[in-house]
Protein backbone atom coordinates (compact mmCIF):
# COMPACT_ATOMS: atom_id res chain seq x y z
CA UNK A 1 0.00 0.00 0.00
CA UNK A 2 1.36 3.44 -0.98
CA UNK A 3 2.10 5.94 1.72
CA UNK A 4 -0.07 9.03 1.82
CA UNK A 5 2.88 11.19 0.85
CA UNK A 6 3.63 9.30 -2.36
CA UNK A 7 1.07 11.21 -4.38
CA UNK A 8 2.42 14.53 -3.15
CA UNK A 9 5.96 13.50 -4.05
CA UNK A 10 4.87 12.78 -7.62
CA UNK A 11 3.47 16.26 -8.17
CA UNK A 12 6.79 18.11 -8.54
CA UNK A 13 7.88 15.55 -11.14
CA UNK A 14 4.60 16.01 -13.01
CA UNK A 15 5.06 19.78 -12.88
CA UNK A 16 8.64 19.50 -14.13
CA UNK A 17 7.50 17.28 -17.01
CA UNK A 18 4.76 19.77 -17.84
CA UNK A 19 7.27 22.65 -17.96
CA UNK A 20 9.76 20.62 -20.00
CA UNK A 21 7.09 19.72 -22.55
CA UNK A 22 5.99 23.35 -22.75
CA UNK A 23 9.57 24.47 -23.42
CA UNK A 24 9.98 21.80 -26.07
CA UNK A 25 6.86 23.03 -27.82
CA UNK A 26 8.08 26.63 -27.66
CA UNK A 27 11.50 25.63 -29.01
CA UNK A 28 9.89 23.76 -31.90
CA UNK A 29 7.59 26.70 -32.58
CA UNK A 30 10.41 29.25 -32.66
CA UNK A 31 12.45 27.13 -35.08
CA UNK A 32 9.42 26.50 -37.29
CA UNK A 33 8.26 30.13 -37.38
CA UNK A 34 11.76 31.30 -38.32
CA UNK A 35 12.19 28.58 -40.93
CA UNK A 36 8.80 29.11 -42.60
CA UNK A 37 6.06 31.26 -41.00
CA UNK A 38 3.34 31.15 -38.37
CA UNK A 39 0.65 30.53 -40.98
CA UNK A 40 2.51 27.72 -42.77
CA UNK A 41 3.36 25.87 -39.58
CA UNK A 42 0.83 23.27 -38.43
CA UNK A 43 0.30 22.06 -34.88
CA UNK A 44 1.08 18.49 -35.93
CA UNK A 45 4.44 19.68 -37.26
CA UNK A 46 5.17 21.34 -33.91
CA UNK A 47 4.27 18.19 -32.00
CA UNK A 48 6.35 16.02 -34.29
CA UNK A 49 9.43 18.23 -34.02
CA UNK A 50 9.10 18.74 -30.28
CA UNK A 51 8.82 15.08 -29.35
CA UNK A 52 5.84 15.92 -27.15
CA UNK A 53 3.03 13.33 -27.33
CA UNK A 54 0.21 14.08 -29.75
CA UNK A 55 -2.92 15.44 -28.17
CA UNK A 56 -1.01 17.28 -25.45
CA UNK A 57 -0.75 20.63 -27.26
CA UNK A 58 -4.02 21.95 -25.88
CA UNK A 59 -3.00 21.03 -22.34
CA UNK A 60 -0.43 23.81 -22.65
CA UNK A 61 -2.04 26.35 -25.01
CA UNK A 62 -5.68 27.10 -25.66
CA UNK A 63 -5.13 27.89 -29.35
CA UNK A 64 -2.49 28.19 -32.03
CA UNK A 65 -2.63 31.98 -31.63
CA UNK A 66 -2.01 31.71 -27.88
CA UNK A 67 0.91 29.41 -28.66
CA UNK A 68 2.32 31.86 -31.19
CA UNK A 69 2.12 34.73 -28.71
CA UNK A 70 3.84 32.56 -26.08
CA UNK A 71 6.65 31.86 -28.57
CA UNK A 72 6.95 35.59 -29.28
CA UNK A 73 6.92 36.42 -25.55
CA UNK A 74 9.71 33.98 -24.76
CA UNK A 75 11.77 35.16 -27.74
CA UNK A 76 11.36 38.75 -26.57
CA UNK A 77 12.43 37.87 -23.02
CA UNK A 78 15.58 36.25 -24.40
CA UNK A 79 16.32 39.25 -26.61
CA UNK A 80 15.81 41.72 -23.76
CA UNK A 81 18.17 39.74 -21.52
CA UNK A 82 20.83 39.68 -24.23
CA UNK A 83 20.36 43.40 -24.89
CA UNK A 84 20.71 44.27 -21.22
CA UNK A 85 23.85 42.14 -20.89
CA UNK A 86 25.40 44.20 -23.67
CA UNK A 87 23.92 47.67 -23.12
CA UNK A 88 24.52 47.64 -19.37
CA UNK A 89 28.08 46.33 -19.53
CA UNK A 90 30.05 48.65 -17.20
CA UNK A 91 33.38 47.71 -18.81
CA UNK A 92 32.50 49.49 -22.08
CA UNK A 93 31.80 53.13 -23.01
CA UNK A 94 28.13 53.58 -23.80
CA UNK A 95 28.65 54.16 -27.54
CA UNK A 96 30.64 50.92 -27.72
CA UNK A 97 27.81 49.10 -25.98
CA UNK A 98 25.39 50.28 -28.66
CA UNK A 99 27.78 49.26 -31.43
CA UNK A 100 28.30 45.84 -29.84
CA UNK A 101 24.54 45.39 -29.44
CA UNK A 102 24.02 45.64 -33.19
CA UNK A 103 27.21 43.77 -34.05
CA UNK A 104 26.13 40.81 -31.94
CA UNK A 105 22.73 40.83 -33.64
CA UNK A 106 24.53 40.91 -36.98
CA UNK A 107 26.69 37.93 -35.99
CA UNK A 108 23.54 36.02 -35.00
CA UNK A 109 22.08 36.65 -38.46
CA UNK A 110 25.34 35.45 -39.99
CA UNK A 111 25.14 32.22 -38.02
CA UNK A 112 21.80 31.63 -39.76
CA UNK A 113 23.30 32.37 -43.20
CA UNK A 114 21.33 35.65 -43.36
CA UNK A 115 18.17 33.68 -44.15
CA UNK A 116 15.75 33.49 -41.22
CA UNK A 117 15.73 37.07 -39.99
CA UNK A 118 14.47 38.27 -36.62
CA UNK A 119 11.42 36.44 -35.29
CA UNK A 120 9.89 39.67 -33.95
CA UNK A 121 10.28 41.34 -37.36
CA UNK A 122 8.90 38.29 -39.15
CA UNK A 123 5.82 38.00 -36.94
CA UNK A 124 5.19 41.75 -37.09
CA UNK A 125 5.26 41.70 -40.88
CA UNK A 126 3.09 38.59 -41.12
CA UNK A 127 0.52 39.05 -38.37
CA UNK A 128 0.44 42.45 -36.66
CA UNK A 129 -2.10 44.01 -39.03
CA UNK A 130 -4.32 40.92 -39.07
CA UNK A 131 -4.50 39.71 -35.49
CA UNK A 132 -5.13 42.28 -32.72
CA UNK A 133 -3.75 40.02 -29.97
CA UNK A 134 -0.49 39.62 -31.86
CA UNK A 135 -0.40 43.33 -32.61
CA UNK A 136 -0.71 44.22 -28.92
CA UNK A 137 1.96 41.72 -27.85
CA UNK A 138 4.43 42.66 -30.58
CA UNK A 139 3.99 46.40 -30.02
CA UNK A 140 4.75 45.85 -26.34
CA UNK A 141 7.88 43.90 -27.29
CA UNK A 142 9.10 46.65 -29.62
CA UNK A 143 8.52 49.32 -26.98
CA UNK A 144 10.39 47.23 -24.41
CA UNK A 145 13.46 46.88 -26.64
CA UNK A 146 13.37 50.57 -27.51
CA UNK A 147 13.26 51.45 -23.81
CA UNK A 148 16.34 49.31 -23.04
CA UNK A 149 18.27 50.86 -25.91
CA UNK A 150 17.14 54.37 -24.94
CA UNK A 151 18.52 53.89 -21.41
CA UNK A 152 21.97 53.41 -22.91
CA UNK A 153 21.58 56.24 -25.41
CA UNK A 154 20.87 58.60 -22.52
CA UNK A 155 24.61 58.45 -21.87
CA UNK A 156 25.69 58.81 -25.51
CA UNK A 157 26.45 62.01 -27.41
CA UNK A 158 23.87 61.47 -30.13
CA UNK A 159 25.89 63.60 -32.52
CA UNK A 160 28.32 60.64 -32.65
CA UNK A 161 25.70 58.68 -34.57
CA UNK A 162 24.12 61.62 -36.40
CA UNK A 163 20.93 61.65 -34.32
CA UNK A 164 21.46 64.73 -32.15
CA UNK A 165 18.15 66.21 -33.34
CA UNK A 166 16.26 63.39 -31.59
CA UNK A 167 15.62 62.45 -27.98
CA UNK A 168 17.25 59.22 -26.75
CA UNK A 169 13.91 57.43 -27.02
CA UNK A 170 13.31 58.72 -30.54
CA UNK A 171 16.87 57.79 -31.51
CA UNK A 172 16.39 54.27 -30.11
CA UNK A 173 13.09 53.94 -31.98
CA UNK A 174 14.67 55.12 -35.22
CA UNK A 175 17.63 52.76 -34.85
CA UNK A 176 15.36 49.77 -34.26
CA UNK A 177 13.22 50.75 -37.25
CA UNK A 178 16.28 51.15 -39.48
CA UNK A 179 17.74 47.86 -38.27
CA UNK A 180 14.45 46.07 -38.95
CA UNK A 181 14.44 47.43 -42.49
CA UNK A 182 18.01 46.20 -42.97
CA UNK A 183 16.95 42.76 -41.77
CA UNK A 184 14.10 42.67 -44.28
CA UNK A 185 16.50 43.55 -47.10
CA UNK A 186 18.96 40.96 -45.77
CA UNK A 187 16.37 38.21 -46.18
CA UNK A 188 15.70 39.31 -49.75
CA UNK A 189 19.40 39.42 -50.70
CA UNK A 190 20.58 36.52 -48.55
CA UNK A 191 23.77 38.34 -47.59
CA UNK A 192 25.32 40.79 -45.11
CA UNK A 193 25.37 43.91 -47.28
CA UNK A 194 22.38 45.70 -45.75
CA UNK A 195 23.61 45.06 -42.20
CA UNK A 196 27.13 46.21 -43.09
CA UNK A 197 25.67 49.39 -44.61
CA UNK A 198 23.68 50.04 -41.42
CA UNK A 199 26.86 49.73 -39.34
CA UNK A 200 28.84 52.00 -41.67
CA UNK A 201 26.09 54.61 -41.71
CA UNK A 202 25.57 54.76 -37.95
CA UNK A 203 29.03 54.06 -36.60
CA UNK A 204 31.22 55.24 -39.53
CA UNK A 205 33.06 51.91 -39.49
CA UNK A 206 35.16 52.06 -42.66
CA UNK A 207 36.67 48.66 -41.95
CA UNK A 208 33.30 47.05 -42.68
CA UNK A 209 33.14 48.33 -46.25
CA UNK A 210 32.71 45.63 -48.90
Amino acid sequence: MKAAGDKKLARPRDKDKHLINRERLLDAGEHAFRRTSFSECGINDILSNSGVPKGSFYHHFESKEAFGIAVADRYNETQIMAARACLEDPSLPHIDRVRLFFEQAREDMGSRNFQQGCLMCNLSTELADERPAFQAALDTHWLGMVAVLAECLNEVELSEIGLEHLTPTQAADWLMNAWSGALTRMKASGNDESLALFMRTIFKTKELQQ
